[in-house]
């Protein structure tokens, strides 16, 4: 829920399906320990239950029946009554847990159930306005596009026309809200509102990084192959990746590769950027689109990482404010603010 943007943007479905996977199963036997005890160990001490109504009005009433006092007919008495409390008694709690249950199940299924005709509502709505139309191409180029948001009360911008060549970079600035974010948004494939072409190559081919980086729960081998399932390179390679985006302590400070962290917590921004960064260079894309995705270094590790795209000779698209950004691309757009409704 947090983070559904970012992993969104790194097209990392396999490995959150391997990671719910991985969940899940814990879930899993843990339910069958559960099971294993309320219906082996607990319905063995409720089928013992079911003998207290004879064996407690034994206890009581047993010496009274020895000693004369009390006929042999009151016990079947006793045990009658006594077993007619035992059973309402099972019978409410019994019925409680079910009734808590069913009432949970219920709510879950109203929410979904409401969830559904919403988006049955919105599949009404939406043929009829406007659609961003994305095409296969060898290169990014944008034609005519006009964005909106998704609910198509605001325009951000009007017929914006951009052609990328291999191997330079283009740069977008402009204040916030102007849509810098948004027009990535719509190059991922996320904002489909507007009109207009973007052509692009397939989502495999770009990576892209996020101002906040997404980091999984998982080891740092892991971090490093996201949003892919494994990163094919050894751990050398891959400690090379690390002294090359200046993190050469990770690996020591935090117990080696095999070690799950919660490296949104152990890391700084500024750590995480460069830890996200070291994705480009375990995957080596075609194209990246970063999202201020230096804005929590100084200028000497910025300029440090952009060099290493320079070298890659990789197509790349940035989001920044930074003046110092410039001079590493080829391209400028500076997008102004646009309430237009």
């Amino acid at each position: 829920r947090e983070n559904s943007e970012s992993i969104a943007f790194y097209d990392g479905i396999a490995q959150e399906n391997r990671r719910a996977r991985y969940l899940f199963q814990q879930v899993y036997d843990i339910f069958k320990r559960w099971i294993r005890w309320s219906e082996g160990y607990l319905r063995l001490f409720r089928f013992q239950f079911g003998y207290l109504p004879w064996i407690i009005p034994s206890i009581v009433l047993g010496p009274s029946i020895m000693a004369g006092d009390v006929e042999i007919g009151k016990l079947a008495e006793a045990a009658g009554a006594f077993g007619n409390i035992a059973f309402s008694v099972n019978a409410i709690m019994y019925e409680f847990d079910q009734f808590t249950k069913f009432a949970a199940s219920i709510d879950r299924l109203s929410s979904f159930h409401d969830y559904l005709d919403y988006l049955g509502e919105v599949e009404q709505i939406d043929p009829e306005r406007p659609k961003i139309q994305v095409g296969d191409s060898e290169h990014i180029a944008i034609d005519s596009l006009t964005l909106q948001t998704p609910n198509y009360q605001t325009t951000l911008f009007n017929d914006l026309s951009i052609e990328l060549t291999a191997g330079s970079g283009l740069l977008i600035m402009g204040e916030s809200g102007c849509g810098k974010s948004s027009l990535l948004r719509a190059l991922a494939g996320l904002w489909h509102s507007g009109t207009g072409t973007i052509h692009r190559p397939q989502l495999a081919d770009i990576l892209f990084l996020p101002q906040k980086p997404y980091m999984i729960i998982g080891t740092l081998r892991d971090q490093l192959a996201y949003p892919k399932l494994e990163a094919n390179l050894s751990d050398r390679a891959l400690e090379d990746i690390l002294e090359m985006v200046q993190l050469p302590n990770v690996l020591t400070r935090f117990g080696g590769w095999e070690t799950e962290q919660e490296w949104s917590e152990l890391l700084s921004l500024g750590e995480q950027q460069r830890l996200s960064f070291a994705r480009v260079l375990v995957h080596k894309p075609r194209y990246v689109i970063l999202d201020e995705a230096t804005s929590a270094l100084d200028i000497n590790h910025e300029a440090h990482l952009y060099q290493l795209l320079l070298e890659m000779n990789v197509t790349f698209i940035s989001v920044g404010h930074r003046p110092t950004l410039r001079q590493y691309h080829q391209q400028l757009i500076t997008l102004e603010t646009n309430y237009t409704a």
